[in-house]
């Protein structure tokens, strides 16, 4: 601990690059969902483009891109379904 007092530029350094890790973490590394998944800072929702990839915001956690999937694969199928039955 005397260490850290006595140099706390080593602190920081130490803090931005763990923080720059977990930052290209984040982008790098792909989690399966059924469908690929790429991270966007400036994302606000959840955007998918012709089913075949889903763009999330950056700071969502694994469990709310999985939720937002499943509501969007329930929305998607359901809307089809409603569609085959009003057409005689």
């Amino acid at each position: 601990m005397t260490t850290l007092a006595a140099h706390p530029q080593l602190a920081l350094i130490a803090l931005i690059g763990w923080v720059l890790l977990y930052v290209v973490y984040k982008l790098c590394w792909r989690r399966d969902f059924g469908l690929p998944v790429r991270r966007r800072i400036a994302a606000r929702r959840l955007v998918v483009d012709r089913n075949q990839v889903a763009y999330v915001p950056f700071w969502w956690s694994d469990l709310q891109v999985q939720r937002a999937l499943n509501n969007y694969w329930k929305r998607t199928l359901r809307r089809g379904f409603d569609r085959q039955q009003l057409a005689p």
